[in-house]
């Protein structure tokens, strides 16, 4: 899969996503340079090389431990504080209600000594860490966090190929990512063969795309990747008005929602890091009926 994501290109994506929604360029004026950001991120980190993936235990992963769940923080050297800086100057460009704290931690984070202690709270879920950080620089903390928590996706997304071929061979059935645990921000339907246990009776498979590193795995058609329910009479979806190829699936049994894209009579098949931004329409309907996304990106929470 990450071989034919990487032929799309990312500024034409939002560029056609813009002509076939003019109703949405106000998303695409937002979050589009922070795509690109995300982009140039992963080019920058093409020949990073501080990591080593952890070999497979299968009981642990059978048991829905993902991949990298007890990883260490890898060596991240400077190259984190290049992509912090990208990701900060596209958020303050795309939203300018909030460039001014942006330019400040900016500023203040410029030049210290232990930056990359920022990284090491967030991996580490460290409260304490983190907040000691935002007390010594004096910045906004929801928005250091923010921008401290996008700045680790490529690096996620430079370490998914080889995390990728680790667990290839390896069964996964949970609706959180194998590779990095997060809950996907999009669900794309393929056609299918026969594979019962992953058929609806229309056919085809549905896909879920990780919102942290990227990967793509195979997941039921009639069960919920956050609570896993089954019951049909408390899953739905609402159509988009717009395309009856796009829709939002909702669960009434834990609230949560997920974008879907069906692609089964597509001819060109959707970017999955810039489709999500065309279906942010179908976000705000979800909202609406309270119900909550399983992964939370810029553009369904901001």
């Amino acid at each position: 899969m990450s071989n034919i994501k990487k032929k799309h290109d990312v500024q034409a994506g939002l560029l056609a996503l813009r002509k076939r929604m003019p109703a949405l360029e106000n998303i695409f004026d937002g979050f589009g340079p922070l795509v690109l950001a995300q982009e140039k991120a992963e080019e920058l980190l093409a020949d990073w090389d501080g990591y080593k993936i952890p070999e497979p235990y299968a009981p642990r992963f059978d048991q829905g431990a993902a991949l990298l769940a007890d990883m260490e923080l890898p060596d991240l050297g400077k190259k984190y504080h290049a992509v912090f800086m990208l990701v900060a100057s596209a958020l303050a460009e795309g939203i300018p209600i909030i460039s001014e704290q942006v330019d400040e931690i900016i500023g203040a984070v410029g030049e210290v000594e232990n930056f990359n202690d920022l990284p090491k709270a967030i991996w580490d879920e460290d409260s304490k860490l983190l907040r000691s950080l935002i007390d010594e620089w004096k910045v906004d903390d929801q928005i250091l966090t923010f921008i401290g928590t996008l700045a680790l996706k490529p690096f996620m997304v430079r370490m998914e190929p080889e995390a990728a071929k680790a667990i290839e061979n390896m069964a996964w059935h949970k609706g959180y990512c194998p590779i990095c645990g997060t809950f996907p921000d999009l669900a794309l339907l393929r056609k299918s063969g026969d594979d019962n246990a992953y058929l609806k009776s229309h056919g085809g498979q549905r896909w879920l795309h990780c919102s942290g590193c990227g990967h793509e795995w195979r997941f039921k058609r009639n069960t919920c990747p956050w609570c896993e329910n089954e019951d049909h009479e408390k899953l739905r979806y609402l159509k988009a008005e717009e395309s009856q190829n796009e829709r939002v699936d909702v669960c009434k049994a834990c609230n949560h929602y997920f974008v879907t894209i069906d692609t089964r009579e597509l001819t060109d098949q959707p970017d999955p890091r810039i489709a999500p931004l065309g279906l942010v329409h179908l976000d705000i309907r979800a909202q609406e009926e309270s119900y909550l996304p399983l992964a939370e990106t810029p553009w369904n929470v901001l």
